[in-house]
């Protein structure tokens, strides 16, 4: 008896028609779907008038499920994955069921559909040499202040998903590290209420301290990335200083941010600071504040 196949789904962000024509039939043919939340997934299935039964698959719930599911398998079945938006086992509990299944020697095969990590990259507008995903990050504590500290350098366009609760924590903590990175917050894609908010990474603290509602994916340009060469050109850096001493910055405060932005010499960039706050003084256009 041949073994059967679990289906991980790719399934909308939000709008409904973003489904597969593939995805359609495979979730209405298996004889499972196992769901991270069953209220979401029955919504898309009675959008397109599916009955295949379904089956709660969360974190809190992976040990007693996954062994119910391999058995399913065992005997010939085919069962698929949904998250509740985007792909599955992508920051998903569905990582420890395909992990099991694989272990298992069954087959699992991918229904290819919508990504919040694709989409967002797709539509940032960021440079960046490569991806870096990092999912969410840790709360708090050093393996979060090590994550952090380690993209300082990294030129990888940078992609994270964060809770909106956390998110104006998290986009403070990324300017604390990265130093006024270009970056873009992407709220509630393909939703009624979606939105996207560019600046850099304090200007995107400051708009969301108070909080705000919904899917959250936030995209950081990476190191050094601001201009079309290897390395920044000093033209650009200077524009960069000119707009960061405008704002009454002091050399100290910014040449350490941009030194860990650009992955520049923060000598460097103090000399150039100090350079334009004398040339704006002598003009009577800077106030020290």
């Amino acid at each position: 008896m041949s073994h059967g196949t679990l289906f991980v789904v790719g399934t909308p962000l939000g709008n409904l028609e973003d489904v597969t024509l593939r995805a359609l039939r495979v979730l209405e043919t298996v004889s499972l779907i196992a769901a991270e939340d069953t209220r979401v997934t029955k919504k898309l299935l009675e959008r397109h008038g599916l009955r295949t039964p379904l089956a709660s698959f969360r974190e809190q719930n992976a040990d007693r499920v996954i062994p119910d599911i391999l058995a399913r398998l065992a005997s010939g079945a085919d069962v698929a994955l949904v998250s509740d938006a985007g792909t599955p086992s992508v920051s998903d509990p569905g990582l420890a069921l395909v992990a099991a299944v694989a272990a298992r020697g069954f087959a699992v095969r991918p229904i290819p559909g919508p990504s919040a990590l694709a989409a967002a990259v797709s539509v940032a507008g960021l440079p960046g040499e490569g991806v870096r995903f990092l999912g969410f990050l840790a709360r708090s504590g050093r393996r979060r202040k090590d994550r952090l500290a380690s993209l300082a350098h990294d030129p990888s366009l940078v992609v994270l998903y964060e809770s909106p609760g956390r998110l104006a924590r998290t986009l403070l903590d990324l300017s604390l590290a990265l130093g006024p990175r270009l970056a873009v917050v992407l709220r509630e894609m393909t939703k009624i209420h979606e939105e996207a908010a560019r600046g850099t990474l304090p200007e995107l603290a400051a708009r969301y301290e108070r909080g705000t509602k919904g899917e959250v994916t936030v995209v950081v340009a990476g190191a050094a990335c601001e201009s079309e060469g290897d390395e920044i050109t000093e033209t650009r850096l200077a524009e960069i200083i000119r707009g960061e001493v405008a704002k009454g910055r002091s050399a100290k405060d910014l040449s350490a941010d941009l030194s860990r932005s650009l992955g520049l010499p923060r000598r460097r960039i103090y000399e150039l600071a100090v350079t334009e706050i004398s040339s704006r003084k002598g003009t009577g256009s800077y106030e020290n504040r």
